[in-house]
């Protein structure tokens, strides 16, 4: 065996350790600076990048990504809706469920949100040469794909996704092959 497996091997814990430390901290600065330019805390910066993403969600789907139960999701549509964010419609399959879009407003308030998400992760970012971040994204890339399971997993995944970005998602594509 070569050495440096050899001592990869021993500090596996140790790179998991820094790895999920590197992981924490981007996903927390992600976190607050969505949240603080969503009209409201909590979930609201989720809701509007996700319905960004894809226009016609159902509430039941919106709370599987969000995280929500049921009833939180209907109490925050319920809020987002009074302030002109969202808008319910008719499903166009099923009269019993309703189908959630953003308005002009909530567009502008979503763009808002994924713009900061973008400036902190090129910050968290910045000091990685253009390979290093090509060589993380590839791996980011295939363990996002190893680990996705359904497709309600996809919007819990991509809740706070600039989807417009990612011309290539890896997402959507083991989707696809996923259900081939």
């Amino acid at each position: 065996m070569s050495h440096a497996y050899i001592n990869a091997a021993m500090n596996a814990p140790r790179n998991r350790n820094i790895f999920g430390a590197f992981a924490l901290m981007i996903s927390d600065d992600i976190v607050r600076v969505t949240s603080s330019h969503a009209p409201e805390a909590g979930p609201t910066a989720s809701t509007l990048a996700l319905l960004a993403h894809e226009p016609g969600l159902s509430i039941r789907t919106l709370a599987i990504g969000v995280g929500l139960s049921h009833a939180g999701s209907v109490r925050l549509v319920d809020r987002l809706v009074a302030d002109g964010l969202i808008e319910r419609r008719g499903h166009a399959t099923d009269g019993r469920t309703r189908s959630l879009y953003l308005t002009a407003a909530g567009r502008r308030a979503s763009r808002k949100v994924l713009d900061a998400r973008d400036r902190i992760i090129a910050e968290g970012l910045s000091t990685l040469s253009n390979k290093e971040l090509a060589t993380l994204t590839a791996i980011s890339e295939r363990v996002l794909r190893a680990r996705l399971k359904s497709h309600e997993e996809m919007y819990r995944i991509c809740r706070l996704c600039g989807y417009d970005a990612c011309a290539d998602c890896p997402i959507d594509a083991e989707l696809r092959q996923l259900e081939s």
